[in-house]
């Protein structure tokens, strides 16, 4: 299955070099296929400018832009060039050349394990992303239809090329974050979407407009009853609150999950979230075991390099009624479930409610410009320090106060980073200045008849916060929160006289601690300084 790219391949493109981009090589190539073909079925064009009429009909008929810019430029590259080349490793190039995710072998033999002998028809959706494996997971089964979708023209017309001689693929264009893309149902559908981002689909009528949730949402409804869909998203599927809860209560009200897996970091080249493996059917909910994992890559020479195996490192399985009863999928909590820790505070009586009901959750303020005699503090994370911030070295900005009044910070507020690779939180006490909290900074807000601040930060830096806190982390060695999971994070709220009695000591030992460690560095710089004197 291994598919190297082949010295022909880099030969053509040494020859274009210059002539063409590197993002319009594989146009580039099948352009001039087209006119080669043209002349084998008897055009007479010879000429420069001939031929280059041949190339823009063929560019107009395939929908591809022309990358050449004279009739001069491209009979050059034609007179050497031959257009016939290994087109998936061609695509492949273009591919990494746009740092587009390219899925590894050893997920697209996961995929493929969910097509068997009866299986009759399989959408792979986004195709191009399943390169350089297409070919071998068709030629492996013969006996199923393929329909392979793109949005983007150059991946089409290299697709068609690839499987011209194919009588079970179809190649179609179209967008698999909108309605009606197609008018087919199907027994496998395999897809790694678009992750995130800033930009929302336009149809307003899905559940959750992110692009990779739209596609989970409409690629449900193109199952045929019984049918398999394994699909790739990010982290915040099985955590998130609002809509994307809302698509996760759809997901298991009407369709069966088989597996749910956490998967290694760095699987998929050009994304540093956690990204999961989500196995469902169509068929309505029972009584069958949903398969929980989570998979390691094995031995790699670095963070970077390609994942070459899946290895189960943890493994369990839950029924639907327990997914519903914890109100999310997150695996981190599956998981922790079985530690005796976690089940020791989930089965003790205190009280529990979540932290939004018992404090304003929010993000600090973006900052574009500082100004070194500012009159605003703003913490950021590096100012977050694992007792207290340092108010010493904060960043200043002038701005009208008026302006900020919505992300002044406020005594007792509770400050944790929102991104990073630590999770520490520290209380912030009026200074004699205003202060803010950066955007990459969580505030934390007590209501204070609920919720002490020095309770909150006692318990979410101990072993049990830290394990809540991770489960709704979307990064992975990268943290990255969102204040609006961590304000569904269940917390323990006992009454207001036990949480001061908590604080109190803490504050009272922290003081003890602080006071020994100072005494000890004084001690062991005077003995260094009179074992270092030599008069």
């Amino acid at each position: 299955m291994r598919n190297t790219i082949s010295n022909r391949l880099y030969e053509e493109m040494d020859l274009m070099r210059g002539a063409v981009k590197m993002d319009q090589m594989t146009p580039a190539f099948l352009l001039i296929n087209e006119v080669r073909q043209a002349i084998e079925k008897g055009n007479t064009a010879r000429t420069p400018e001939e031929l280059y009429t041949l190339l823009l009909t063929a560019a107009d008929k395939k929908g591809l832009h022309n990358p050449f810019s004279d009739s001069d430029q491209f009979y050059r590259v034609f007179l050497n060039v031959t257009g016939r080349v290994p087109w998936e490793q061609a695509l492949m190039l273009d591919l990494q050349s746009d740092r587009y995710p390219i899925l590894p072998e050893v997920l697209i033999r996961k995929f493929t394990s969910q097509i068997t002998s009866k299986t009759e028809t399989v959408l792979v959706a986004e195709a191009e992303k399943f390169v350089p494996f297409l070919q071998w997971i068709v030629d492996g089964h013969i006996n199923s239809k393929f329909i392979l979708t793109s949005q983007d023209i150059r991946y089409i017309r290299a697709l068609e090329t690839v499987f011209d001689e194919y009588d079970n693929v179809e190649v179609v264009q179209a967008s698999i974050y909108e309605y009606g893309f197609i008018n087919r149902r199907f027994d496998v559908i395999f897809a790694s979407p678009v992750f995130g981002g800033r930009t929302l689909v336009e149809d307003r009528t899905f559940m959750c407009r992110e692009y990779d949730m739209a596609a989970l949402e409409n690629l449900s409804y193109h199952l045929n009853s019984g049918g398999d869909m394994v699909i790739i998203l990010p982290g915040r599927i099985t955590f998130a609150a609002g809509k994307i809860a809302d698509l996760r209560n759809f997901i298991q009200s009407n369709y069966t999950m088989k597996e749910l897996a956490e998967l290694p970091e760095g699987i998929l080249e050009y994304t540093g979230i956690k990204t999961y493996l989500l196995v469902i059917e169509n068929n309505r909910p029972g009584d069958d075991d949903i398969i929980i994992r989570r998979y390691s890559a094995g031995e790699r020479k670095s963070k970077s390099s390609a994942v070459t195996e899946l290895n189960i490192e943890d493994d369990t399985f839950v029924m639907i009624s327990e997914l519903e009863q914890q109100g999310d999928w997150s695996i981190d909590r599956i998981f922790a479930q079985q530690d005796d820790e976690y089940l020791r505070y989930q089965n003790s009586g205190i009280r529990k409610d979540y932290l939004g009901n018992a404090a304003q959750v929010f993000r600090g303020k973006s900052v574009t410009k500082k100004a070194e005699n500012g009159a605003i503090g703003v913490v950021n994370i590096s100012n977050i320090g694992e007792y207290e911030i340092d108010y010493e070295n904060l960043d200043t900005i002038c701005e009208d106060e008026r302006k900020i009044a919505n992300y002044m910070l406020q005594e007792g507020d509770v400050l944790l980073p929102g991104r990073g690779t630590a999770i520490r939180t520290s209380v912030f006490h009026i200074q004699n200045f205003p202060c803010i909290a950066h955007s990459n900074v969580i505030v934390i807000r007590p209501h204070k008849k609920k919720l002490s601040s020095v309770y909150l930060k006692v318990f979410l830096d101990s072993p049990i916060g830290n394990k809540l806190i991770s489960g709704a982390q979307q990064g992975m060695t990268i943290m990255n929160i969102s204040y609006r999971d961590l304000a569904v994070l269940e917390i323990p709220i006992p009454s207001m006289a036990e949480q001061e009695k908590v604080a109190e000591e803490y504050i009272k030992e922290l003081k003890k601690y602080k006071d020994t460690v100072a005494e000890a560095e004084k001690r062991w710089k005077d003995v260094l300084s009179k074992l270092q004197s030599f008069k």
